[in-house]
Parts: structure tokens; C-alpha cells; sequence
């Protein structure tokens, strides 16, 4: 090959290289999962992991839940909580998890409480389908997605609603910028949820109990988390209705590549503890 031919070999690479770099910082997850890119390249917005070993962010947690639940929505008296702080019973045999932004702030935050003296939170409100059988079968291990909680920062327009669950604005407050990758509906409840999951898959956690309201049950149904109803709507911190999920059928979902936006559970995600395709 001619020097020539080798000098436009090598400007078609750079420029392949280039369109590639700017579609990965301006390119929805749809598009760059279409284009072949690679998650891991693909910059994050929001950041979410387990907070127990870190005092300092499980104490702003308890502290987003009692802005959310006590002053917010109103669900728990305020008067109870004189440290600011929303901690139950349930905390003492809980996974907590934190959603941080650029700014390091803690934003988002929900926990998997397992099962205890205590039983489930959910219990003590909801009632079960009598014909419901997965939830008590002795080799599931359950544990109740609970207090979701997400900063109102993120919830600053009447259409949001309680999970910040509609189409963000690109600037925030303190003059935070996010890129258009960052603008799919509902990103922080999925940092939330991608945390979620790996834990259960180190944890060994098998199924997923939750009171979901409708607002939240259509944001997950977006994502194809295939949660089941399991008994009636009941008013228990709003109208809720319980749900359980079969995080091996999670698992499919997420191998099927039909949501792109989940390829990202699996980043990070220890080799041992990584889903396989079920064999029909």
C-alpha cells in the first residue's frame, strides 16, 4: 500500500475513532447499544451502592427518608423523629443503598430488609392471595424492597412524580450538567435498582417482595422487571399493592439485551455471581 493509502487508512481509523468518542458522550443507551458501544466506556450520571459500612451516608439516608416520608408525603409523623432521622426496627436486618450524584451528594436511597423476628414491613399491612405459594416455598430467599426515597431536587416539576419519574432537565441546581445519556426517565430509581440487584446476586437473594404504588409499578414495568401481583391494593403509605419478583427471571431480562439500559446491571458485577441463559 502506498504511503498515501496508508495515511487515509489511518485518518478513516481516527475519524471512526472520533465519531465513536462523541456518540458515547452524547448518544442515548439505545443508540450506543445499537452502535456496538461498550457500557463500560459510557459515563454515569448517578453512582449507587451499599452504605452500611459508611455511617456518615447511611445517616444522610435516614435523613432523605424523613424529608420524603415525614415532611413531603406525610406519611410518618415528624414528631417522632427529633434527630431528623427516619430509622425503624427494620433497619437493624437491612441492606442499606445510597444513589450519589457528581456532586458526591446522597440522592436516592431504598433497602432490602430481610427477613427477621420481624418478618416484612409489608406484612403488617397487606394481605396475600390466598393461592399465593412462591412467597413462603422454603428455598426462596426474600427480602422487601423498602423505602425508596429520592431527593425532591429531582422532583422539582408538577409532572414529577414521587421517583423523579419523568424526562430530567439537563441543569440543575449548582450547575450541575448532565449529558444526554443521563436523560433517560426515571435513571436515578435504576442506579437505585442496579445496586439492588448485584447485591442480591452476592447475597444469594432469589426474590423480591415489595408494596409498590402505580406510579412506581409503571416505571419498573418500562424496564421489564417482571414483579407479579400478589394480593389486593391497600392503603399502606398511599395506595399500594404487594408485589414479588423472580430475580432468575430478572436475570432473563436482562440477557435478552432488549432494554439496553440494563446491560449496565451487569457492570461490575463479580464473574461468579453473573446470570447465564437458561436451556429450555
Amino acid at each position: 500500500m502506498s504511503e498515501d493509502g496508508s495515511c487515509h487508512t489511518a485518518a478513516r481509523q481516527q475519524a471512526s475513532s472520533d465519531r465513536k468518542a462523541v456518540l458515547m458522550s452524547n448518544s442515548t443507551s439505545a443508540e450506543a447499544a445499537r452502535l456496538g458501544l461498550l457500557v463500560e466506556n459510557r459515563p454515569q450520571y448517578f453512582q449507587c451502592r451499599e452504605i452500611d459500612d459508611t455511617p456518615e451516608l447511611l445517616e444522610q439516608s435516614f435523613g432523605l427518608r424523613y424529608q420524603v416520608y415525614c415532611l413531603e408525603r406525610a406519611f410518618l409523623n415528624p414528631e417522632h423523629y427529633l434527630n431528623h432521622m427516619e430509622i425503624d426496627a427494620f433497619d437493624a436486618h437491612a441492606l442499606h443503598f445510597g444513589t450519589m450524584n457528581l456532586e458526591g451528594e446522597l440522592v436516592g436511597t431504598a433497602r432490602l430488609v430481610q427477613d427477621g423476628v420481624a418478618g416484612f414491613p409489608l406484612l403488617q399491612h397487606c394481605s396475600i392471595f390466598p393461592s399465593e405459594t412462591e412467597l413462603y416455598r422454603p428455598e426462596n430467599t426474600v427480602v422487601e424492597v423498602s423505602r425508596l426515597s429520592v431527593s425532591r431536587k429531582y422532583r422539582r416539576r408538577k409532572n414529577d412524580g414521587p421517583y423523579g419519574d419523568h424526562i430530567a432537565p439537563a441543569v440543575y441546581a449548582g450547575n450541575e450538567r448532565r449529558g444526554a445519556h443521563a436523560q433517560n426517565e426515571g435513571e436515578l430509581i435504576v442506579s437505585l435498582y442496579r445496586a439492588l440487584y448485584q447485591a442480591s446476586k452476592r447475597h444469594g437473594i432469589t426474590h423480591w417482595l415489595a408494596a409498590t404504588e402505580r406510579s412506581l409499578h409503571r416505571l419498573l414495568a418500562k424496564f421489564a422487571f417482571p414483579f407479579r401481583l400478589i394480593g389486593p391494593q391497600t392503603d399502606y403509605f398511599g395506595p399500594v399493592a404487594p408485589y414479588l419478583m423472580d430475580v432468575s427471571e430478572f436475570d432473563q431480562v436482562i440477557l435478552s439485551h432488549k432494554k439496553p439500559l440494563l446491560d449496565e446491571f451487569l457492570v461490575g458485577l463479580e464473574p461468579q455471581f453473573r446470570p447465564v441463559p437458561r436451556r429450555w
